[in-house]
């Protein structure tokens, strides 16, 4: 499976393994997740599909994407394991994005995508659509799948993240890290609609991260 790189300044971090669900489906909606994060934290890292509707309700403001880094990857068919083999058109994309409300951030999306639709790479080179508006314009529900959690720092409250994989067969991967801001849902921001400053937050970017955090990553329930 292909994943993103661990998160820069995480090396020491406390790894523990956790049993996730393996998929969500129309049968099954639940996602076990740690217990150390709150009822809110809880529902961001199990949305799948509809983040920004989730943070644009609790904010009662519209959401904006600004779309940072959207670099193609140079590849082969044979270099992709057989995720795009008998495809006739396969593009690996390397893409950043920062989702904001009211002009303040809430997260930084990392991605790595395979397109093997035509009209999915258009709204890419094109229309430099994020992923929930290419989602939306397929109006196909991708398989959700969790692979870790992960939190900087021991405080409540602190930056968290999540990585997961969004798959349609035959149209496209994606495996994705969102990171999100310090203080995401402190009382003060809420009740004055205004998020945290970027200067509150993590820098993903260039790792300066505390030496403390915890990652729960994904460990297969044996059959």
């Amino acid at each position: 499976m292909h994943t993103l790189p661990q998160p820069p300044g995480t090396e020491d971090y406390k790894r523990i393994p956790f049993q996730f669900t393996e998929e969500l489906s129309s049968k099954n909606v639940f996602v076990r997740l740690p217990e150390c994060f709150t009822p809110l934290e809880r529902m961001i890292l199990q949305a799948s599909g509809n983040l920004q509707r989730l943070i644009s309700a609790y904010y009662n403001v519209p959401s904006h994407v600004d779309i940072i880094k959207n670099n193609v990857i140079p590849t082969s068919p044979l270099a992709l394991n057989g995720t795009c083999q008998q495809q006739q058109i396969c593009m690996q994309y390397d893409r950043k994005a920062r989702i904001c409300f009211d002009k303040k951030l809430a997260y930084e999306a990392d991605s790595i995508l395979y397109v093997k639709d035509q009209n999915v790479l258009d709204l890419i080179e094109k229309h430099k659509y994020g992923l929930g508006q290419i989602f939306g314009h397929t109006r196909r529900s991708p398989d959700f799948m969790l692979l870790a959690v992960g939190r900087h720092g021991t405080q409540p409250g602190s930056s968290f993240w999540r990585d997961y994989s969004l798959r349609i067969p035959d149209v496209l991967d994606c495996f994705i890290r969102e990171t999100f801001v310090e203080g995401l849902f402190d009382e003060e921001s809420r009740s004055s609609g205004q998020l945290p400053n970027l200067k509150n937050t993590s820098d993903s970017t260039n790792g300066h991260h505390q030496q403390q955090g915890t990652i729960w990553y994904n460990q297969p329930i044996e059959q």
